[in-house]
């Protein structure tokens, strides 16, 4: 069922030990620091040409001092000079920088903060471009006060290199809400790991074997993962009542036209067990924003719709490849 294949992670740019000096703390001597790199991938979205975010920068705050920043922007306040990010170009493990050896002070850091421009009814910012033409402003509640925080610890080595990545799962974030027209919601879900902390799963997908393991004559396939061995699969509801959400998931498509194999990639995935699920029904999970689907529900209770899995459990290791293909081999 599982194959490793040692892969090293290797960064998309070498990192350079940073030189002492400045770094976001005081003090009266040097201060010791480390170089923090910080780059951003994705997950696709459907019906999307371009999803571009203007990042104008980072805000870090250390244990027990104060937060600083790190601005992307030239002191114009141009949008233009920002970092402009297609996130639609982040998948599959492809990243981009956001900090690239960037010297700050060596220690623990409680959290990071993306600054964005996501305004309402702003067209010069962040915005969504869908597959008919049609462009839409992207707009995040509270972003220019707020933007994207991201509280999880790291550590920065005195004369180290830490490599984080902040994967921006576009499927779980952009919705189209009633009463927001043209606006679209960037609702983000976001996951920040530390690179060399993490794995890769993927692998192939006989879509017709998939319709007929599951006995269904047509298949809308698709591929979730879900933390722990042995869970309960669950579609995409931002409610953990009826079960876990997926930590990512994706549509399978034909590699190529006319053919009934799919191949899969979810780079940056956490050392640990988790279970791999495929399914014939991802159409259910059209609408990321509702549930449509209730592990524990009688079929045919209103509201809710059926959805059939096969699983089987895998474990990730730090800067391995695991591939879980079906039919599933080695059982």
């Amino acid at each position: 069922m599982e194959r490793s294949i040692a892969r090293l992670l290797v960064p998309a740019s070498l990192a350079i030990l940073a030189a002492c000096g400045g770094g976001g703390g005081g003090g009266g001597g040097p201060q010791a620091t480390g170089t923090l790199n910080l780059r951003i991938g994705d997950a696709p979205v459907d019906n999307a040409l371009e999803v571009i975010v203007v990042f104008t920068g980072v805000e870090l705050k250390p244990l027990g001092g104060a937060p600083f920043r790190v601005d992307f922007c030239n002191p114009t306040g141009n949008l233009a000079d920002c970092r402009r990010i297609d996130l639609l170009q982040l998948q599959d493990g492809v990243t981009d920088d956001l900090l690239r050896n960037q010297s700050v002070a060596a220690g623990q850091y409680e959290w990071l903060r993306l600054a964005v421009v996501a305004e309402r009814n702003r067209n010069d910012a962040s915005y969504i471009r869908l597959d008919n033409g049609n462009q839409y402003p992207l707009y995040v509640p509270s972003g220019a006060e707020t933007g994207l925080k991201l509280v999880r610890p790291f550590t920065v080595a005195q004369g180290g290199i830490t490599r984080l990545v902040v994967d921006f799962d576009l499927r779980k974030s952009v919705i189209a809400p009633p009463g927001l027209a043209p606006n679209y919601l960037l609702k983000p879900t976001l996951r920040l790991v530390d690179e060399l902390q993490t794995g890769t799963l993927e692998g192939q997908v006989d879509l017709a074997a998939l319709g007929t393991e599951l006995q269904k004559e047509s298949c809308t396939a698709g591929v979730y993962l879900f933390t722990g061995s042995d869970a309960t699969p669950d579609d995409m509801d931002g409610a953990t009542a009826d079960g876990p959400d997926p930590l990512v998931y994706a549509a399978l498509t034909a590699d190529a036209a006319g053919g009934t194999v799919a191949s899969y990639t979810f780079p940056f995935i956490e050392a640990g067990s988790y279970t791999v699920a495929f399914t014939c029904d991802f159409a259910v999970d059209a609408a990321a924003d509702a549930s449509e689907y209730d592990p524990a529900a009688t079929e045919g209770q209103p509201g809710y719709q059926s959805m059939s899995w096969v699983t089987a459990n895998a474990t990730v290791n730090a800067g391995e490849t695991v591939v879980v293909d079906f039919p599933f081999t080695g059982l």
